[in-house]
């Protein structure tokens, strides 16, 4: 952690609760970069996410924005048996959600072929 030496006890002014080292500017903006750079070419494919906390997200990639990642989810995991005449199954607007997971918290991402 980073101490802020402008922090005095006592002083009126609003407490610094946390501040992030100043050195980890120039890296996080890298890594971002790079993030946007892999993700970008991939909007419309389906993806895995898995988080720092181990938790997995599947769906399509709508869009990567440099703060987050959008991924369109089956909100109902299955398609209640609703078919075309071709055996396919429809999927109604309802049944999709936009996920909005945050790009720092994502650990791993897995292109789907």
């Amino acid at each position: 952690m980073y101490n802020n030496p402008m922090h005095h006890h006592g002083h009126q002014g609003p407490q610094v609760l946390y501040q992030a080292d100043p050195q980890w500017q120039s890296v996080i903006k890298h890594k971002r970069e790079e993030l946007m750079h892999a993700l970008h070419p991939h909007i419309g494919h389906t993806i895995r996410v898995t988080t720092i906390d181990g938790h997995t997200h599947e769906g399509v990639l709508i869009n990567a924005d440099g703060h987050h990642v959008y991924l369109q989810v089956n909100s109902h995991g299955h398609h209640h048996g609703q078919h075309d005449g071709h055996g396919r199954p429809i999927y109604t607007p309802a049944q999709f959600q936009i996920l909005t997971l945050v790009l720092f918290e994502l650990l791993v991402i897995l292109l789907y072929a």
